[in-house]
């Protein structure tokens, strides 16, 4: 079953690659299965190496902490700076908060962290956690060309707000701080730590790599 939502997942991330050249928030079906699909992949390998409670209670924990980070964000503009999420994000609480956006944190903080094991083997802890979410923050701003102009999940400074540039710094260092706390909620994976390949480390690759796909279209004609 892991290996049918993993081939999902990378059937959908190639099928991603048209967006960028259609009109921004064409296929809106797209979004939510796509992070549906990387979700659950990722939740599946990461319930085989560390068993179903250690998945269920790190997937809790990081779901609800990114939700409660995002809401905050849509609801007061802190601490991630003023942003309003749309209609094209999936499905909304209060009109507010994407549900599928937690979701795809937890995809992306999960594959980062596997990647960072994969290309950093035998690191410690500490030294994981921060390349976890060096490639957590690398993931973000790397996507916010298809987050925000392809995809239309969110807008940036609706409000017009001119200190938009300082609070964007002060909020990604949040999420990168954030990012850093939640890694030490995962388990340690010793076989990981040894291996130099796991499927979360190609997912991450291919993740970021329909991001730039995003960001390379913006500048052609």
């Amino acid at each position: 079953m892991k290996r049918i939502f993993w081939l999902l997942f990378f059937a959908a991330t190639a099928a991603g690659t048209s967006l960028p050249f259609l009109p921004p928030g064409s296929w809106p079906w797209w979004d939510p299965t796509w992070i549906a699909f990387f979700f659950v992949a990722v939740y599946y390998d990461l319930a085989g190496s560390a068993g179903l409670a250690a998945a269920r209670f790190s997937s809790g924990i990081v779901v609800i902490a990114m939700a409660v980070v995002l809401g905050l964000g849509g609801l007061t503009g802190w601490p991630v700076g003023p942003l309003r999420f749309t209609a094209h994000a999936g499905l909304l609480l209060g009109g507010t908060l994407p549900l599928v956006l937690p979701l795809l944190a937890f995809s992306l903080l999960t594959a980062g962290g596997q990647a960072a094991a994969s290309a950093f083997p035998g690191m410690g802890r500490t030294a994981h956690a921060f390349a976890t979410a060096a490639g957590f923050l690398f993931s973000i701003v790397n996507g916010l060309a298809f987050f925000v102009a392809d995809r239309i999940w969110w807008e940036w400074n609706p409000m017009h707000d001119p200190h938009a540039a300082g609070r964007a710094v002060f909020g990604l260092a949040f999420l990168g701080a954030t990012a850093f706390a939640l890694a030490f909620v995962y388990p340690v994976d010793s076989r990981m730590r040894l291996s130099r390949w796991s499927p979360g480390l190609v997912a991450w690759l291919a993740a970021n790599a329909l991001f730039l796909v995003g960001n390379l279209a913006g500048f052609l004609p």
